[in-house]
């Protein structure tokens, strides 16, 4: 009886402490800006209570225990235990699919024997046609001084020669053909069998998961790994419908996976949050911050530890050095007098390419659930999904630059749509009805400032700039200045029977020096607005098959000695 007892607790003992492999397929996926973490689901009956083993196999190689999160349910009272994971002992040459390509570059080298065996045969066929055509002519030969033969013994054994010399050659050619597409599979084979050795020197990982549970019943467990080879970044298309009274704004998730694991039927979750980020709480660590100087003479060649040199070179704004003149060269700086300068400066993010730029603008953690279940192989590529839609109703303008395009463009001008993510630097894509304008990066503007969306140019308007006058004179009685005196021109002409508003924008002119002096003309065209700081706007109404004209006069005063930078655009006589 006790001996019984003895071989039934041993063996409940050994049942207890036998892994159960769990069959756990991925359910749902969540993808962050920089990793992705991987959700499977295996549900398994315990069939009596005490501490079981569950064992989920064949996961990507080389994850940790920082990698893993396990939750699990079962009866009232259960518990998680233990938690390991180590990598699953594997030889590449038993696994059933690099036996496969085993066997198939047996039958490549088969093939390839075969068709070397038999260039052997035609050479020596070929060899023998020769031989015996040799031996003929010269037995003809022979013949030819004691009894001529007949021609038409001739003419059929030369063409049977012929014949069967031409068969060879192209059997032969044929040969050669087969060889070359042999040559291709066996490359091709090789490839994928260096695939899969290299995909199987990492042993896959496997979990190993202990659950006490206080009887007997179902257990479901949910197991999340992280996976560094997966990621999204967003991408936008602007749909103007035909008839210009709203504009749809999408957002598109473009999933990249290289996992090696295919996620067919799983759901989707998108997030902007970065996982793997620190949540450190930035502090002072005390002490005191000691400010400090210290002379330092200035090099009579040392410009560039001048404060107003570093400044100039900052911005783009280096005056070239001018032989000649005075020993004392002085430089005078204008802000925002270039031509260039008459378009706001991007962000630092539209530097950047969509895949780094993966911020909300309003710096938010925000995640969605894409609707149903999608499918993503582990290929590399991006796949495209829609994460959400925004109709908008935008206010169409039309706004041209003569100074820098001859073209008056369509702009569609709308307020920050609420509960919709901006992404700055993101590629957005504009679409005119089914029609695809173009490309840009989604660019959000400073606050109480509008989004402005280009869709191309307006061909009813036509735009230009014109110089109507320079004329450069000396001026004043004891100390003489320099003066240029600029008249120029902005004109829009419709040549539709609509009236039509523009506005037209243009750069403003200023000085930083007290040098230059810089001044706007009586005869300039009023009512202009300065919404962005350095840039002038007027409106203009014109009518059909009519024309509207922005009169500009500006007076530059400027000392005799000295170089001036910032200029070059106006080409103002020298």
């Amino acid at each position: 009886m006790r001996i019984a007892l003895l071989i039934s607790t041993f063996s409940l003992c050994l049942a207890a402490q036998t892994p159960t492999s769990l069959d756990a397929p991925i359910t749902r996926v969540r993808l962050h800006p920089d990793e992705a973490w991987v959700t499977r689901v295996g549900e398994v009956r315990i069939t009596r209570a005490g501490t079981a083993k569950l064992v989920v196999k064949d996961l990507p190689p080389g994850l940790g225990l920082d990698d893993l999160r396990v939750s699990a349910k079962g009866p009232e009272g259960s518990r998680l235990g233990d938690l390991a994971v180590n990598s699953e002992v594997r030889v590449v040459a038993e696994t059933p699919e690099y036996k496969a390509l085993l066997k198939e570059r047996e039958g490549l080298r088969d093939r390839r024997d075969a068709l070397e065996a038999e260039g052997e045969s035609l050479n020596q066929e070929l060899t023998f046609l020769r031989n015996l055509q040799s031996t003929y002519e010269k037995d003809v030969s022979l013949k030819l001084v004691s009894a001529p033969p007949s021609t038409a013994t001739l003419l059929e054994m030369g063409k049977g020669i012929q014949t069967s010399t031409h068969e060879i050659l192209i059997r032969d050619r044929r040969r050669k053909r087969e060889l070359e597409k042999l040559a291709m599979e066996e490359r091709r084979l090789e490839a994928a069998m260096q695939q899969q050795s290299g995909g199987q020197r990492r042993a896959p990982s496997r979990v190993t998961v202990e659950m006490t549970t206080p009887k007997a019943g179902d257990v479901v467990l949910e197991l999340s790994y992280r996976t560094r080879a997966a990621r999204w970044t967003p991408t936008y298309e602007a749909r103007l419908s035909g008839d210009r009274k709203k504009l749809e704004m999408v957002l598109f998730a473009a999933i990249t996976q290289s996992s090696g694991e295919a996620w067919d039927g799983v759901k989707l979750e998108i997030s902007n949050t970065r996982a793997s980020r620190s949540l450190a709480v930035p502090r002072y660590s005390g002490g005191q911050d000691v400010a400090w100087w210290a002379p330092r003479p200035p090099m009579q060649d040392d410009k560039e530890s001048k404060p107003e040199y570093r400044r100039m070179k900052s911005v783009g704004m280096v005056a070239p050095a001018i032989s000649g003149g005075s020993s004392t060269q002085n430089t005078y700086i204008l802000d925002g007098s270039d031509v260039s300068d008459a378009v706001s400066p991007a962000p630092a993010e539209m530097s950047e390419g969509a895949t780094s730029v993966i911020e909300e603008s309003q710096g938010l953690a925000t995640t969605f659930n894409l609707d149903g279940t999608k499918e993503v192989p582990s290929d590399g590529q991006p796949h495209r999904f829609k994460v959400l839609a925004k109709d908008i109703e935008p206010e169409l303008v039309l706004t041209a630059t003569p100074r820098l395009d001859p073209s008056a463009y369509q702009v569609a001008r709308f307020a920050t749509p609420s509960a919709f993510p901006l992404f700055p630097g993101a590629a957005i894509v504009q679409y005119a009805g089914t029609q695809r304008l173009g490309q840009t990066q989604l660019w959000v503007p400073s606050t109480g400032q509008k989004f402005e969306l280009g869709f191309g140019p307006y061909r009813g308007l036509r735009v230009s700039f014109a110089r109507v006058d320079v004329k450069k004179e000396q001026v004043g009685t004891f100390s003489k200045e320099r003066q240029w005196t600029l008249r120029e021109k902005l004109e829009a002409s419709n040549d539709t029977s609509e009236p039509l508003d523009i506005e037209l924008h243009d750069r403003t002119l200023r000085s930083t020096v007290e040098n230059i002096k810089i001044a706007s003309l009586p005869d300039n065209t009023p009512s202009f607005e300065e919404r962005v700081p350095g840039v002038r706007t007027w409106t203009l109404h014109v009518g059909p098959k009519a024309t509207g004209t922005v009169t500009l006069g500006t007076l530059i005063k400027a000392p005799m000695d000295g170089s001036i930078s910032g200029l070059e655009g106006l080409n103002l006589p020298q």
